[in-house]
């Protein structure tokens, strides 16, 4: 430890934070899915069939299930996530399968498959995706239980050159069945388009929305589908299950943008925990054509001790025949842990990246962060306790620069907790790559 931190300070600020820290991310851990013993579970692209590279930008992606809200403390991990980022190629293709899984929240998930494909037949050129879940079974309570069948979305955006831009979603459910404490089982009906089926003090079941937008005069087409929503009674959360999204675009120049501008999220156990959803920007595949896209949160609780003030999200992309140009910036002004036990204020990173022509990259990142204050003391400041460390309790470190493929990424600020948890927090995390194809 550097001789030049003050040791009152350091001593209040180890053991503020270890409290706070603590409190803020032990129970983040229990919204994590868990596969059955002996249960498959793979993620890994099919088989390579012929790539192309077209004039568009295909993306796709979807999941079984998400849980949202309630009595968890953060959001679950997506079960079976299949993504195809933004990519010109046609014929890539992507799948995943979870045969079971133990959901927090929701229950028992089995036969879950999802799958995107970008794909040029003839004269169409397109991507689909397509989620399944063969059954969910919602955990047991004193009323009995409720399980439902057959769950499939597919969605999938097109463009022919003879008739031009499509795009359809579709969803399926075989069945709803209600099981009584010590009765028989009860068929129940499945919802029509914007009704909700009540199982009283077990679920409420509605379906899902459903999105068809072919948009000629913006060159590109869309479709989002999400086969059921559940909102689970006892635990007060939402799940969404079979969720697909399709989008095909054409507009391409000089490169496909990415990137995301998230104020804060946290890593516990080596689990990527889901608290900077609350705010966050991720890039379109063809930037913002220079228009600044903001998401901001005033006073948001993400947990029983973690409350964040004014958290921002911004972005920006353009391209030309010359070149394209992406900047991410995410930024809070307070972060407050354990009830004011440990407060940082003022934190803010952004990261540039400018594709050429040629195909040279210049990559750019910076950060600025404020005070923390401690215990209710003094505000110090947090580029004097860059680099602290003090063992078995925390690391604190700013402005964390990595060169990654095709771009750039900064930490803003990250805690990391050395007392054998794994936590680590990282505040104003911005990255951008831009790619050729």
């Amino acid at each position: 430890m550097s001789p030049t931190k003050p040791l009152p300070f350091v001593a209040t600020l180890a053991t503020t934070a270890a409290l706070a820290l603590g409190l803020s991310l032990a129970p983040a851990t229990a919204a994590e899915p868990t596969p059955r013993d002996g249960a498959a579970t793979s993620a890994a692209p099919a088989v390579a069939e012929k790539r192309t590279r077209t004039p568009f930008v295909f993306k796709g992606n979807g999941y079984g299930t998400v849980v949202e809200g309630g009595d968890l403390p953060v959001d679950s991990s997506r079960v079976a996530l299949s993504s195809m980022a933004c990519t010109t190629i046609a014929g890539k293709k992507n799948r995943n399968f979870v045969e079971e899984t133990e959901v927090p929240g929701l229950g028992t998930v089995r036969g879950v498959f999802s799958r995107v494909v970008s794909k040029k037949k003839g004269t169409t050129t397109f991507q689909k995706s397509k989620h399944k879940v063969a059954e969910i079974v919602l955990a047991e309570t004193p009323l009995g239980s409720l399980s439902i069948s057959g769950i499939v979305s597919t969605t999938k955006a097109s463009f022919d050159t003879e008739e031009g831009w499509a795009s359809s979603a579709v969803t399926k459910i075989a069945g709803i069945t209600l099981t009584p404490a010590g009765g028989d089982p009860i068929q129940i009906d499945i919802p029509s388009p914007g009704q909700t089926i009540p199982i009283p003090g077990i679920a409420n079941i509605s379906l899902g929305r459903m999105i068809e937008k072919p948009e000629p005069d913006k060159n590109r087409s869309r479709a989002y589908a999400v086969g059921v929503v559940i909102e689970v009674i006892p635990t007060g959360t939402t799940v969404k299950v079979a969720r697909s999204m399709s989008k095909l675009e054409k507009g391409f120049k000089t490169g496909i943008f990415g990137g995301s501008a998230i104020p804060v999220k946290a890593n516990v156990l080596g689990e990527l925990v889901q608290v900077g959803r609350v705010v966050r920007q991720t890039m379109p595949c063809l930037g913002t054509d220079n228009e600044w896209q903001a998401a901001d949160a005033a006073d948001v609780n993400l947990g029983d001790q973690i409350v964040v003030q004014a958290a921002s999200a911004r972005q920006k992309g353009k391209q030309t025949r010359k070149k394209a140009v992406g900047t991410e910036v995410a930024r809070i002004a307070k972060l407050d842990l354990g009830d004011g036990a440990l407060v940082l204020d003022a934190i803010e990173s952004k990261a540039k990246v400018t594709r050429l022509k040629s195909g040279r990259l210049k990559r750019s990142a910076s950060a600025k962060v404020g005070a923390i204050t401690a215990g209710g003391g003094d505000a110090q400041s947090l580029e004097d306790l860059d680099g602290l460390e003090i063992p078995g309790l925390l690391k604190i470190q700013t402005g964390l620069k990595k060169k990654i493929k095709n771009g750039i990424r900064i930490i803003g600020l990250r805690i990391t907790l050395l007392d054998g948890t794994g936590a680590v927090v990282d505040l104003a995390t911005s990255k951008v790559t831009i790619a050729d194809r």
